[in-house]
């Protein structure tokens, strides 16, 4: 089983070290200013409801993300849990979100056989070739192949019914805003 493409090591190991250092700073801020009663300065009281979201975003994604080794046959999905085989026949869809510079999020729905429930993923993929690299709009071609490789198995696959490729960033947008709100409201 020969890997084609896989994940960027140091951008999934990278979120693995940098997230329980964000939910660590969130909550020194919470012990901080409410429990040790310390004086609340404005600028650290609008910067909690984002230390809030950042956290919030940060535990969801180390819970979805995984390191994959993409081969012909399926993925190797490994995470803090363990290692698991994903068939491509059981890939509901593929997405690679539209922004990105060498940093793209791309998303597999898949039906765990184990479970009978759709799961999603996250994964970082390694860059391989200027190409890649130089055009933002342009997906990548990890996300190509497997897509490639799900139509092999499921002829009926259809590219319509994967999501938007701005549903990552139209999130990522509309979940920022109430917290952002809020901040503006607790410096009033």
């Amino acid at each position: 089983m020969e890997t084609q493409y896989k994940s960027s090591k140091f951008a999934t190991y990278s979120l693995y070290i940098a997230s329980p250092i964000i939910v660590a700073i969130f909550l020194f801020q919470i012990y901080y200013f409410f429990i040790a009663r310390h004086i609340i300065d404005e600028e650290s009281l609008f910067m909690l409801p984002f230390w809030t979201w950042a956290s919030v975003v940060v535990v969801i994604d180390i819970f979805k993300l995984r390191y994959v080794k993409v081969s012909e046959y399926n993925i190797l999905m490994k995470s803090l849990k363990g290692e698991e085989y994903l068939d491509y026949k059981n890939v509901e869809w593929i997405n690679q979100n539209i922004f990105g510079s060498n940093w793209y999020i791309v998303s597999i729905k898949y039906k765990n056989i184990k479970t009978d429930k759709s799961n999603i993923i996250f994964l970082l993929p390694e860059m391989y070739t200027s190409k890649e690299r130089l055009f933002l709009f342009s997906e990548l071609n990890i996300t190509k192949y497997i897509r490639e490789q799900i139509t092999k198995v499921n002829p009926s696959y259809k590219i319509e019914n994967e999501p938007s490729r701005w549903a990552l960033a139209k999130w990522m947008f509309l979940t920022l805003i109430p917290f952002i709100l809020i901040s503006f409201l607790l410096i009033k």
